[in-house]
């Protein structure tokens, strides 16, 4: 078995510190510019020299993320404060932007890279594509279940790309990468992608009947916490993760502070050692899961819901999707003249002076308060520290609930690098010998000396006394593992000599290490490659995409004058789907179709994709172009939205895959497309650069239905065909602005929610780009119109674009 590296996060340097205290091998943090979480303290250029001596001194690695995505304007600043930051000794850089990605990894090679959750990296045939792009590690998306990772782990290993896992923290309801739903509502202003989402999921909302365009009436479906999952914690599935050979275990949290970190860090820290030394029991197991539930969860427990390859209804948080704490017991009596609370419970760890208290009435917070003294007896403890008449509110049968605990980390149990020392004799000098036994430093040596003494009277030292001195070392960042004494000779020095010789040989050596932070680093840009892209202009420099989103929706044919439609693949194999496809291809004799992928999936679904485009095949023939899916791989000819083109260097690096159509990223405005397609416009093209001119976009893209939220043997889609979500705010319930179209997908436990877009591509734009000499595709996408209404759409778009032309 393979230990793996614990993996922390620092939001700010006493997050940091605190992290590596507790024995993180590894933290990740984020810059000022262009990384995930850019409402954390995060750090800048200057104060990373203090991250990095301080995590390195402790035989700890440093990760920056840049992983949001990257304008056009912004890219070579990117590129440049990843250089900086790697001149400085970073360790790796976690990225989701594929156009960075690709251009450090062409001129930048000698710079780590790591592929960030948001670059989504599900499928499995995505090994090859990140060894191209020289990814050192791959963090795997949270949705894959441990038979998913075993299967990835193989892959990944065997082409000698490492593979990370997320085991504690914050669960996202929709796939990394791929929600839109923080960028696309309200303002607009707090995108997810590019370090600011606002965390939209965590609110409340109704559940309505009938679509986003129909003003909501009635008594909702369901209301509450519809989108809120609970934290994930991996711990019944750390051994199995270890055994397949995991590289990094992932802790989420560069929002918290310190004393989560502190918690949750040597929470795992215990237990992966447990583990590893065979030592792990269930007593240690339960310790340690509590632990971490009163340090941060949500509705009272934690989830597995997806390592475990089985979904359930026990994924969502609640109501509370705050600090809930551990319930600790239930109130048997109380008395306000005495200050006291009895309460029983069955826990064997009990509250502590000054830790917090929550009383709670079912969902309700009566009371909250630090605890002043506790007595316990058996399985009863009665505590004073609330007022008496706060007490008086208080009735038998209210739970308790555990809200903190102190965790500290004792000065012996501080992670430090371990080393090894060797005292030896060399002419009139005493040497200490001292050297890196393991880690990124291992080998690192340093000696320092001191001159033989004339003790007159005074016994030399005897060994055990020099080694119980030399292994002080309680004030620095190192541990003796080993020391020795080479030879036999007279340790003919004072106490205040080894002490001088022990200060002096760990200071040498922490200026080795620091040294060799940056050590053999080069700042020099490698040419690239000066292979030019051999592609050809397809013949129709503009085309008409037609994409329906719900194929539930529509009642009437698909016709309506597009050159190409995209149907959603997990349902043209529903019943009488296809016959409507059928009457498209009689009608429309040169139009052609696409399947559209979901933005991710589980490997269960391979065989109904492929099925899927076998139909498609079999009516359509060779007017059956292939999927639209987030990334290329077999049967590919178009990207998604999902794929994140944010830039030219995206673009570009997609378009060298010989894909035949590109989405752009909807977070775009049009002035960034005008840009991005001037940045290209001398290349040769052959793929259309595909603009959303009409209809909704994906919000959400999840594995999560909220119509049936993971119910076994559920059919609520079946009997709420449409259905829409909107915040549960009174005053804008009849405003269908507000609100989302869930679409789901019958027998496959999975929802997509759909609203309007807020940058949509005009004629005028088009034809600009299409005069620069890139070829374009206008994409409409329908989900509530009838046939008429979606003619109309198209004739009016074709007439728009022909009168801009004409101009």
């Amino acid at each position: 078995m393979k230990k793996p590296e614990l993996l922390a996060p620092a939001g700010s340097m006493n997050m940091l510190r605190a992290a590596i205290d507790a024995g993180a091998d590894a933290v990740y943090l984020g810059l000022d510019q262009y990384n995930a979480r850019m409402h954390a303290e995060n750090f800048t250029l200057e104060t990373l020299r203090e991250a990095l001596d301080y995590a390195h001194l402790r035989n700890s690695k440093v990760y920056i993320t840049l992983n949001t995505l990257i304008d056009d304007d912004e890219m070579m600043d990117a590129v440049e404060l990843a250089l900086a930051a790697y001149m400085k000794g970073v360790d790796a850089f976690l990225v989701q932007d594929k156009g960075l990605a690709s251009y450090l990894a062409e001129h930048l090679p000698q710079i780590p890279l790591h592929a960030s959750t948001q670059m989504n990296v599900f499928s499995l045939s995505h090994s090859e594509e990140m060894k191209k792009l020289g990814m050192k590690r791959v963090v795997l998306p949270r949705e894959l279940s441990m038979d998913e990772i075993r299967a990835r782990a193989e892959l990944f290993h065997d082409n000698d790309i490492e593979f990370e896992v997320f085991v504690h923290g914050a669960m996202c309801v929709c796939y990394s990468g791929l929600c839109l739903f923080s960028a696309m509502n309200k303002s607009g202003s707090r995108s997810g992608n590019r370090g600011s989402c606002a965390q939209p999921c965590r609110q409340s909302y109704q559940l309505w009947e009938g679509n986003r365009e129909v003003a909501a009436s009635g008594k909702p479906i369901r209301s509450g916490k519809l989108l809120s999952p609970k934290d994930q914690s991996a711990l019944p599935y750390l051994r199995e993760l270890m055994d397949l050979g995991v590289d990094s275990l992932k802790i989420e949290g560069r929002m918290r502070d310190e004393q989560y970190v502190t918690a949750v860090v040597s929470a795992y820290r215990k237990m992966i050692d447990a583990i590893y030394e065979n030592k792990d029991s269930k007593e240690v197991l339960e310790q340690v899961r509590n632990d971490l539930l009163i340090t941060f969860n949500r509705g009272g427990s934690f989830t597995t819901q997806y390592l475990q390859g089985r979904k359930g209804p026990d994924y969502l948080s609640g109501e509370y999707v705050g600090k809930y704490g551990l319930y600790w017991g239930d109130i048997i009596s109380v008395s306000a003249k005495a200050g006291t609370i009895s309460v029983r419970s069955f826990l064997p760890d009990p509250p502590q002076k000054g830790d917090f208290l929550s009383i709670r009435d079912k969902e309700e917070e009566i009371a909250s308060f630090p605890l002043g003294k506790i007595d316990v007896e058996r399985d009863m403890s009665v505590v004073k520290g609330l007022h008496p008449d706060a007490i008086a509110k208080l009735s038998r049968g209210m739970s308790v609930y555990r809200m903190s605990k102190k965790i500290e980390i004792p000065r012996e149990k501080l992670r430090r690098t371990p080393i090894c020392g060797t005292l030896r004799q060399d002419g009139d000098m005493i040497v200490l010998d001292v050297m890196v036994k393991e880690g990124a430093f291992a080998g690192v040596k340093a000696s320092s000396s001191a001159e033989i003494q004339d003790l007159g009277d005074s016994e030399p030292l005897t060994w055990e006394r020099t080694k119980e001195q030399l292994q002080k070392t309680g004030q620095t960042p190192f541990v003796f593992s080993d020391l020795k004494k080479d030879g036999d000779f007279p340790i003919a020095l004072r106490i205040s000599n080894i002490n001088a010789m022990r200060r002096d040989a760990m200071a040498f050596l922490a200026e080795k290490i620091l040294e060799r932070q940056t050590l053999g680093r080069s700042e020099k840009y490698a040419s690239g490659s000066e292979e030019p892209i051999s592609s050809e202009k397809p013949e129709k420099m503009h085309v008409v995409i037609a994409e329906y989103i719900d194929m539930r929706r529509i009642t009437s044919g698909y016709a309506c004058g597009a050159d190409i439609y995209v149907f959603p693949a997990l349902q043209i194999g529903q019943a009488g789907r296809i016959n409507y496809i059928n009457e498209l291809l009689n009608s429309e004799p040169q139009a052609k179709i696409a399947l559209r992928l979901p933005g991710a999936y589980k490997d269960d679904m391979i065989d109904a994709v492929s099925k899927a485009g076998k139909l498609a095949s079999t009516h359509a023939g060779e007017r059956f172009l292939g999927f639209f899916g987030t990334n290329a791989s077999e049967g590919t000819v178009g990207l998604t939205s999902g794929a994140n083109i944010y830039n030219h260097f995206t673009y570009m690096y997609e378009e060298a895959k010989a894909l035949d159509f590109l989405y752009l990223s909807y977070e775009l405005t049009q002035d960034q497309i005008r840009k991005l397609a001037m940045d290209i416009s001398g290349e040769e093209l052959h793929a259309y650069m595909c603009l959303h001119r009409y209809g909704p976009i994906e919000w959400m893209q999840s594995e999560f239905c909220p119509l049936g939220r993971h119910q076994a043997h559920c059919t609520v889609c079946r009997d709420h065909p449409e259905t829409s979500i909107g915040e549960k705010t009174s005053e804008k319930n009849d405003h269908h602005d507000d609100r989302v179209d869930v679409v789901c997908y019958p027998g496959f436990c999975r929802a997509d929610l759909f609203g309007n877009a807020r940058n949509t591509v005009s004629a005028e734009t088009v034809s600009e780009i299409l005069r620069m000499g890139v070829p374009a595709a206008s994409v409409v996408r329908f989900m509530n119109e009838d046939q008429d209404e979606r003619r109309m759409i198209v004739d009016a778009l074709l007439d728009d674009d022909t009168d801009d032309e004409g101009e």
